[in-house]
Protein backbone atom coordinates (compact mmCIF):
# COMPACT_ATOMS: atom_id res chain seq x y z
CA UNK A 1 0.00 0.00 0.00
CA UNK A 2 1.23 3.58 -0.88
CA UNK A 3 1.94 6.01 1.70
CA UNK A 4 1.43 9.42 2.15
CA UNK A 5 1.76 12.14 -0.96
CA UNK A 6 0.74 15.65 -1.64
CA UNK A 7 -1.92 14.63 -3.56
CA UNK A 8 -3.84 13.53 -0.46
CA UNK A 9 -4.09 17.27 0.60
CA UNK A 10 -7.73 18.80 0.86
CA UNK A 11 -5.95 22.11 1.77
CA UNK A 12 -7.44 21.98 4.98
CA UNK A 13 -4.99 22.28 7.46
CA UNK A 14 -6.87 20.39 10.13
CA UNK A 15 -8.02 17.88 8.16
CA UNK A 16 -4.74 17.23 6.16
CA UNK A 17 -3.17 17.21 9.46
CA UNK A 18 -5.11 14.25 10.75
CA UNK A 19 -4.71 12.26 7.53
CA UNK A 20 -0.89 12.58 7.20
CA UNK A 21 -1.21 11.86 11.13
CA UNK A 22 -3.19 8.72 10.03
CA UNK A 23 -0.31 7.43 7.36
CA UNK A 24 2.06 7.65 10.37
CA UNK A 25 0.39 5.98 12.47
CA UNK A 26 -0.13 2.83 9.96
CA UNK A 27 3.74 3.32 9.63
CA UNK A 28 4.60 2.87 12.71
CA UNK A 29 2.62 0.37 13.90
CA UNK A 30 2.40 -2.14 11.04
CA UNK A 31 5.79 -2.04 9.45
CA UNK A 32 6.73 -4.49 12.10
CA UNK A 33 3.53 -6.32 13.66
CA UNK A 34 4.11 -9.87 14.56
CA UNK A 35 1.24 -11.69 13.10
CA UNK A 36 1.48 -14.32 15.67
CA UNK A 37 1.40 -12.30 18.58
CA UNK A 38 -2.60 -11.04 18.94
CA UNK A 39 -2.91 -9.12 22.00
CA UNK A 40 -0.31 -6.83 19.60
CA UNK A 41 -2.43 -7.25 16.74
CA UNK A 42 -5.62 -6.24 18.25
CA UNK A 43 -3.71 -3.26 20.04
CA UNK A 44 -2.59 -1.95 16.74
CA UNK A 45 -6.41 -2.67 15.46
CA UNK A 46 -7.65 -0.54 17.98
CA UNK A 47 -5.42 2.20 17.63
CA UNK A 48 -5.88 2.73 14.21
CA UNK A 49 -9.67 2.74 14.69
CA UNK A 50 -9.60 4.95 18.12
CA UNK A 51 -7.46 7.49 15.70
CA UNK A 52 -10.11 7.47 12.69
CA UNK A 53 -13.09 7.71 15.00
CA UNK A 54 -11.53 10.88 16.46
CA UNK A 55 -10.75 12.39 12.81
CA UNK A 56 -14.78 11.65 11.84
CA UNK A 57 -15.46 13.46 14.81
CA UNK A 58 -13.31 16.50 13.76
CA UNK A 59 -14.32 15.93 10.34
CA UNK A 60 -18.52 15.61 10.49
CA UNK A 61 -17.95 18.64 13.04
CA UNK A 62 -16.46 20.79 11.03
CA UNK A 63 -18.81 19.84 7.85
CA UNK A 64 -22.17 20.36 10.40
CA UNK A 65 -20.20 23.98 10.52
CA UNK A 66 -19.79 24.70 6.61
CA UNK A 67 -23.30 23.84 5.83
CA UNK A 68 -21.95 20.74 3.62
CA UNK A 69 -25.16 19.50 1.86
CA UNK A 70 -23.77 16.10 1.64
CA UNK A 71 -23.08 15.34 5.05
CA UNK A 72 -25.71 12.55 5.79
CA UNK A 73 -24.47 10.78 2.74
CA UNK A 74 -20.71 11.55 4.10
CA UNK A 75 -21.61 10.21 7.57
CA UNK A 76 -23.12 7.00 6.49
CA UNK A 77 -19.87 6.44 4.75
CA UNK A 78 -17.76 6.80 7.54
CA UNK A 79 -20.93 4.49 9.64
CA UNK A 80 -20.52 1.99 6.61
CA UNK A 81 -16.66 1.74 7.66
CA UNK A 82 -17.31 1.66 11.34
CA UNK A 83 -19.25 -1.65 10.69
CA UNK A 84 -17.19 -3.14 8.59
CA UNK A 85 -14.00 -2.49 10.69
CA UNK A 86 -16.13 -4.40 13.96
CA UNK A 87 -17.43 -7.05 11.88
CA UNK A 88 -13.67 -7.83 10.81
CA UNK A 89 -12.37 -7.42 14.49
CA UNK A 90 -15.03 -10.59 15.37
CA UNK A 91 -13.32 -12.50 12.55
CA UNK A 92 -9.70 -11.47 13.80
CA UNK A 93 -11.03 -12.67 17.04
CA UNK A 94 -12.10 -16.00 15.95
CA UNK A 95 -10.31 -17.09 13.25
CA UNK A 96 -6.22 -16.43 12.25
CA UNK A 97 -4.26 -13.69 12.93
CA UNK A 98 -3.28 -13.30 9.03
CA UNK A 99 -6.57 -11.56 8.83
CA UNK A 100 -4.50 -8.73 10.49
CA UNK A 101 -3.58 -7.89 7.19
CA UNK A 102 -6.80 -8.30 5.46
CA UNK A 103 -8.58 -6.05 8.18
CA UNK A 104 -5.12 -3.02 8.23
CA UNK A 105 -4.90 -3.31 4.39
CA UNK A 106 -8.96 -2.66 4.31
CA UNK A 107 -8.59 0.38 6.56
CA UNK A 108 -6.37 1.99 5.21
CA UNK A 109 -7.45 1.22 1.63
CA UNK A 110 -11.08 2.62 2.52
CA UNK A 111 -8.98 5.90 3.69
CA UNK A 112 -7.17 6.41 0.85
CA UNK A 113 -10.28 6.12 -0.99
CA UNK A 114 -12.29 8.01 1.30
CA UNK A 115 -10.03 10.99 0.95
CA UNK A 116 -9.39 11.28 -2.67
CA UNK A 117 -13.29 10.79 -3.64
CA UNK A 118 -15.62 11.56 -0.93
CA UNK A 119 -13.52 14.36 0.95
CA UNK A 120 -12.79 16.25 -2.23
CA UNK A 121 -16.69 16.56 -2.22
CA UNK A 122 -16.59 18.65 1.30
CA UNK A 123 -13.34 20.95 0.42
CA UNK A 124 -15.00 23.92 -1.28
CA UNK A 125 -17.81 24.56 1.27
CA UNK A 126 -15.79 23.80 4.26
CA UNK A 127 -12.82 26.20 3.20
CA UNK A 128 -15.00 28.96 2.25
CA UNK A 129 -16.53 28.36 6.16
CA UNK A 130 -12.90 28.69 7.40
CA UNK A 131 -12.39 31.41 5.37
CA UNK A 132 -15.19 33.46 6.45
CA UNK A 133 -14.66 32.69 10.17
CA UNK A 134 -11.29 33.47 10.39
CA UNK A 135 -11.38 37.02 10.08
Amino acid sequence: MENWTDSYLLGIDEIDKQHRGFFELWENECRNADLNNYDQLKSIIDKLESYILEHFRTEEDLLRKSGYADIESHIAQHGFFIQKVSEMKLELNYKNMLLFEKLTMFIKKWFVSHIMQTDRKYRDDVMKYLSENSR
